[in-house]
């Protein structure tokens, strides 16, 4: 009879107990069989057929011990491990493994440092790293703030007696909570098989009643984790005598529960590795603002998060809550005038710090029930009026969009930030500066908005670059091809 941990429409895990008939070699093999099917969005990616077979089976027959010994390893970094250390997260996890696999080592690593950095977080986040010599589908676990991420893909294994796993690639996303619970209930009733067949001790884990939730790391490790900063590195930066004085200088509360829940450990999480002096003093300006300030509308967040609900993807979110809020303001069709003074009515304090970066050219953060504050920093970008207009506007949708941690929001515009955030801040932005309604209005034909004298207008109107517009266009089904895209990016790029 098969057990079924979680609802099939979101995650579940199915068990079906099994009593192998072959040799068991190993004490961790001596329990806990079972056939093993994992449910992700309605759908059973553990179906599979095995070659020269036409009989579709519902999920492979697996020793559970392994894979939840997998899970208790690596607990620490699937709960708090939110991107690479040293490499930008794509959108698509698998995307990132391939591309830093081909992307050369930078100067203070070693070619094998930089590889061995990139197994270490492949083993930490990848299902198939805990198969122990099991067929297992290609899946990753990957938080970001309050969701779980999940993307599997169809992958050649080796071996005449490998399955073919049956389900196309995908992505869904769950509650971190939903997410978190159900794992942690597969774990315990492993262990609690393994007890009661009197092999605990070959996990020590094995005679906890909620092995998960038990693994207890140091502070030190969740902040490393976290923020992909060493914990020696951060008591040194912070010139903290203790854990209790790292906790009150980087403002998390509750004894560093959540190394997430403070405005300055989410920019930090944002940053590329190596934050120069000059970005620190803009991190710890931001979190001293955001204690002082006032006045933001706290109820623009309910409507954004309503405005979002139908949305399947964050791109569809970042439009619709920029349509809601443009709706609300009454601003219909009308180019944003100066970004400035429209994040002043919304309660949002815009700082340009004139501070020379690199690639950090915003950050931002807010308190629940106090204040908001955006810092845009000097950047090649942000050098351009329409690149610090994008940046403003990026804040602001991030400050709309994000969840709070611990009552707190932070946030940072590089290369390193979540990719699902940036990519909703990013469509955000691009629709509260230049409504696709407008567009849609004033659009003469397909690619009536590629005639040179139009285009330039749209730019001149609406204070955007040529990069957002065109892909703004382009997104919206207004150019017929990729290639009159960049063909308009090209043109006037350098200008704008």
């Amino acid at each position: 009879m098969t057990m079924l941990i979680g609802n099939r429409k979101s995650l579940a895990v199915g068990l079906e107990p099994l009593e192998p008939s072959w040799e068991r070699r190993f004490r961790p093999e001596c329990a806990a069989w079972a056939r093993f099917s994992l449910w992700i969005d309605g759908e059973n990616i553990c179906r599979n057929l095995l070659d020269g077979s036409d009989s579709v089976r519902d999920g492979v027959n697996v020793p559970l011990a392994p894979i939840a010994d997998w899970l208790v390893r690596s607990w620490t970094f699937l709960e708090f491990e939110e991107r690479p250390k040293c490499f930008p997260l794509h959108f698509s996890v698998r995307d990132t493994i391939n591309r830093w696999g081909d992307a050369p080592a930078p100067d203070e690593l070693s070619e094998d440092d930089w590889f061995d950095a990139r197994e270490h977080w492949w083993s930490r986040h990848f299902l198939s790293a805990g198969a122990d010599g099991a067929y297992l589908p290609n899946l990753s676990l990957i938080r970001g703030d309050d969701r779980l991420f999940m993307e599997w893909a169809p992958t050649a294994l080796a071996g005449s007696s490998a399955p073919r796993f049956l389900s196309a690639e995908g992505r869904h996303v769950v509650g971190w909570t939903e997410g978190e619970e159900i794992l942690a209930q597969f774990v315990s009733y492993v262990a609690r098989w393994l007890r009661d067949s009197e092999v605990a001790d070959a996990y020590p884990w094995a005679c906890q009643e909620d092995p998960l939730r038990e693994v207890g790391p140091t502070l030190s490790e969740k902040l490393q984790a976290y923020t992909g900063i060493a914990a020696d590195a951060l008591l040194e930066r912070t010139d903290s005598d203790d854990d209790a004085d790292l906790c009150d200088k980087l403002g998390l509360s509750g004894g560093g529960t959540d190394p997430g829940g403070s405005v300055v450990t989410q920019v930090l999480r944002d940053l590329p590795p190596g934050i120069s002096d000059t970005v620190w003093e803009q991190v710890w300006r931001l979190g001293d603002e955001t204690r002082t300030v006032t006045g933001f509308v706290e109820e623009l967040r309910s409507l954004a998060f309503d405005a979002m609900r139908p949305a399947s993807g964050p791109e569809t979110s970042g439009y619709l809550a920029a349509r809601g809020l443009r709706s609300r303001v009454g601003l219909k069709g009308q180019p944003i005038g100066f970004v400035e003074e429209q994040l002043e009515e919304f309660g949002i304090r815009l700082i340009d710090s004139g501070a020379e970066c690199t690639q950090e050219r915003m950050l931002a953060g807010s308190r629940r029930g106090c204040g908001a504050v955006a810092i845009i920093n000097r950047t090649p970008r942000t050098s351009t009026p329409w690149g610090k207009r994008f940046e403003a506007i990026r804040a602001l949708g991030h400050l709309l969009m994000d969840p709070y941690r611990e009552d707190t929001l932070g946030v940072a515009s590089t290369a390193f930030a979540q990719p699902w955030a940036r990519r909703r801040a990013g469509a955000f932005t691009a629709e509260f500066l230049l409504p696709s309604e407008t567009l849609q209005e004033e659009a003469h034909s397909l690619d009536s908005y590629a005639e040179t004298g139009r285009f330039e207008f749209l730019l001149d109107r609406y204070g955007v670059g040529a990069r957002t517009a065109a892909y703004h266009l382009w997104n919206h089904g207004f150019l017929s091809s990729a290639r009159i895209r960049d063909d308009l990016i090209d043109q006037f790029s350098s200008g704008r």
